[in-house]
């Protein structure tokens, strides 16, 4: 996947008696190792800020194979713009166009908002991406511009998002991991209580809430993302009776009061696991979210980015937690070709807790049993 991204947000300048909206984008890799090595066209609009608004002015783009970056620029003198307004950069890819789903091979990109007439010439920092769930709902996401690694949507999480959101939707004949499907299909008809670890923007926890009615979804990561995610938790449209909150965590803390008391039937970590120094903490921490709900399964989503990773799953063998099933997802589109950003693919894996049970009814079951959606089949035993 690549992510069409503003290197300079638009701005509006005056530049030899012209007024011009100016900005400068790059198509880049999740981590921004590399850039999109084949040639690509492009397609640059000036538009209302809704997802089916008018469109005032629209211009093609040439982005080169290999490029770093590439310059845009529209000439608003004497054009009827009605403002506010905003860029939109999208791929004339079909499959990218409108970001259909969670995992478009390309990314489009919407900035912030521009309104000259009242003094505000700049768009700001933050980017907006949509996403189009099974349900036709838009998933919108706020992330920082920039090529920096932090406050940016990465693959691993897009990929769950997907993931989660085609389980509960039915899209799948057969579920290659039963135990996840069967905590996301039995939410239709109990209350699903979630947290989400190192939650980032906050795209997993809140594609969660919006597909899923009764949810309550509890997003943590440190304390710098708190304006991020809570800007993005005011924006989304829930499912009914669903919410989202976030608290700070830092794994390397005790977790705080408030959390342990909370019962949580989901646990979700995504693109948690890049950095070895942190893992320890990571696995301690969920060992202590365990204890308090023993019949909580953790969902780990992660694109591998180097070796050290596998250090992840020998912390969570030793800290007595099983494995109860694992998938790969390709990723579309082009890979990238940086050492941490190279991989094709995504791996889910599913853990529970060593004296994690199922209670279906008011005698136990065993998680053979688990129920499943329309149409599925255990998967062979190994």
């Amino acid at each position: 996947m690549h992510y069409i991204r503003f290197l300079k947000t638009p701005k509006v300048e005056v530049v030899k008696g012209s007024i011009l909206l100016k900005a400068v984008i790059t198509v880049t890799t999740d981590l921004g190792e590399t850039f999109y090595p084949q040639d690509l066209e492009l397609v640059a609009t000036v538009r209302d800020t809704e997802q089916d608004g008018d469109i005032y002015l629209r211009r093609k783009l040439q982005w080169p194979g290999g490029a770093r970056s590439l310059p845009v620029s529209f000439d608003l003198s004497r054009q009827d713009v009605e403002w506010p307004a905003c860029m939109h950069i999208t791929s004339k890819t079909p499959k990218s166009t409108g970001s259909v789903g969670f995992l478009p091979p390309i990314v489009d990109v919407w900035s912030g908002v521009v309104n000259p007439t009242k003094g505000q010439f700049e768009s700001g920092w933050r980017v907006e991406r949509r996403f189009a769930s099974s349900a036709e709902r838009t998933v919108s996401l706020l992330e920082d511009a920039g090529d920096s690694i932090a406050r940016h949507l990465w693959d691993g999480s897009q990929v769950l998002a997907q993931h989660i959101d085609e389980t509960i939707s039915l899209q799948m004949a057969s579920s290659p991991l039963p135990l996840l499907e069967y905590v996301l299909v039995s939410a239709t008809y109990r209350r699903l209580n979630a947290i989400e670890l190192g939650c980032g923007c906050g795209s997993v926890g809140i594609s969660l809430a919006q597909s899923v009615p009764d949810c309550d979804v509890l997003l943590t990561d440190l304390s710098e993302v708190t304006e991020l995610v809570e800007a993005n938790i005011e924006r989304m449209n829930p499912a009914m009776s669903s919410k989202v909150h976030f608290e700070p965590l830092d794994w390397e803390q005790a977790v705080p009061e408030k959390m342990q008391h909370r019962k949580n039937d989901l646990i979700i970590v995504s693109e948690c696991t890049y950095n070895s120094d942190t893992l320890q903490p990571l696995v301690s921490t969920l060992s202590n979210l365990v204890t308090r709900s023993p019949k909580a399964v953790i969902v780990v989503s992660t694109k591998t980015r180097h070796d050290s990773e596998a250090v992840f799953f020998d912390l969570m063998r030793k800290a007595n937690f099983v494995e109860a099933g694992s998938l790969r997802i390709p990723l579309p589109g082009e890979p990238g070709n940086g050492y941490a950003d190279s991989a094709t693919d995504v791996g889910l894996h599913v853990f529970h807790g060593r004296d994690h049970r199922l209670t279906l009814s008011p005698g136990e079951r065993s998680e053979e049993d688990v129920p499943r959606a329309r149409g599925a089949r255990r998967p062979r035993s190994r």
